[in-house]
């Protein structure tokens, strides 16, 4: 088989398979968004893992059982914690949600003019009553009603639950059993390639982290900012102008992260063009959510090592190659090889064999002045 034509048959099932992985991503996709979760949390908890395991005599099943059972701890006690600051703060919630609606009610019951015209918020009211009672009347058990879709929900939070353990008990069989089941001839280019998207998916969670850590801070500190200054009076706000306030707020950090912080930091810690994150977390985010868009840079990375892999193995030039490439004037002129193979197509006994120099000192040639005298 000629090398054009296996080129294109390479092509060609890379694509199929390509299109028949977006086939399944589709059909499947709570499933796989939910394993892909619990496969994340395993990634990021698995040197934890190591370290524990290590210090139980290689007990790995133990170790994973702890780090998990902190985990569940860990978020149990958060949501107690939070439920308990709701329960403290309700009453002075409760009043100053009553206060905002009385100043609401104040607004809602004058009419305003837009553009010339009357506008009597009586009739938005009602609009706005009929709407609610829409949405109640929607809560059906049905198919695709809201009581079943948060049934859904609660399962797919068990799976999520159940395959988190299972990634941090034995993910790190998945590497060993891969390369078993495959070709001799293939293990080490596969072993490069599960090593490479390993590193980049390293570098993606430690930078994700360091993410994480800057966007708390920013969040916690201005609302504590905004709040102390309103409790002390400095903000002569009311409670709906101080929840505006907090969501502009929140909406100015998002914008930071996402046109700034993400791009910059995935993008020099990936080798990726900040442009180029940018344009994809928008689009994740349009398209597919939180998940996609906290998962398409690392995607976009393994995407470039792959491509990578595929480039080197059709023969043709990677970039590094095109850029050492010197001009043909450069190049040096290649050495004439006729004498040397006809030579070597003379007998042994015709062959000529150069003199070799003799050892000592040359011999000095003698001046026309000498001679003459001679």
């Amino acid at each position: 088989m000629a090398q054009s034509t296996k080129n294109i048959l390479i092509l060609l099932v890379g694509l199929a398979g390509l299109a028949l992985l977006a086939w399944l991503v589709f059909t499947l996709q709570p499933l796989i968004v939910a394993l892909t979760i619990s496969a994340l949390l395993g990634y990021l908890l698995n040197p934890l893992v190591k370290k524990l395991a290590a210090r139980l005599k290689g007990n790995r099943p133990l170790a994973a059982t702890l780090i998990y059972l902190l985990v569940l701890g860990i978020f149990a006690g958060l949501f107690v914690l939070l439920g308990a600051i709701t329960l403290d703060l309700w009453p002075r919630i409760q009043h100053e949600l009553s206060d905002a609606l009385a100043i609401m009610q104040g607004w809602l019951t004058r009419p305003f003019p837009i553009f010339g015209f009357q506008i009597d918020p009586t009739t938005i009211i009602e609009s706005l009553n009929t709407a609610w009672s829409n949405a109640i009347s929607t809560l059906t058990i049905g198919e695709k009603g809201v009581l079943s879709g948060l049934t859904q929900n609660l399962l797919w939070t068990l799976v999520v639950l159940v395959s988190f353990f299972y990634f941090l008990k034995d993910g790190q069989r998945i590497h060993p059993w891969l390369l078993d089941h495959l070709p001799l001839e293939f293990r080490s280019d596969v072993r490069q390639l599960l090593t490479e998207i390993d590193a980049v998916w390293s570098v993606f969670l430690r930078v994700q982290l360091f993410i994480f850590a800057v966007l708390a801070v920013l969040i916690v500190s201005s609302t504590t900012l905004i709040i102390w200054l309103f409790r002390q009076g400095w903000l002569p706000l009311s409670p709906i102008g101080l929840a505006l306030l907090l969501v502009g707020v929140y909406a100015a950090i998002q914008q930071v992260d996402n046109l700034w912080l993400r791009p910059q930091l995935m993008g020099q810690a990936l080798k990726l063009h900040p442009g180029i994150v940018f344009v994809s977390l928008i689009a994740a985010l349009a398209l597919s959510g939180l998940l996609g868009a906290l998962l398409v840079v690392p995607i976009l990375a393994t995407v470039k090592v792959l491509s990578r892999y595929v480039y080197i193995k059709l023969g043709w030039r990677t970039p590094e190659t095109n850029a050492a490439v010197t001009p043909a004037d450069d190049l040096p002129l290649p050495k004439p090889q006729i004498e040397s193979e006809a030579h070597a197509q003379l007998p042994q006994s015709r062959k000529i064999t150069p003199a070799k120099p003799k050892k000592g000192k040359p011999p000095q040639e003698k001046s026309p002045q000498k001679a003459q005298e001679r």
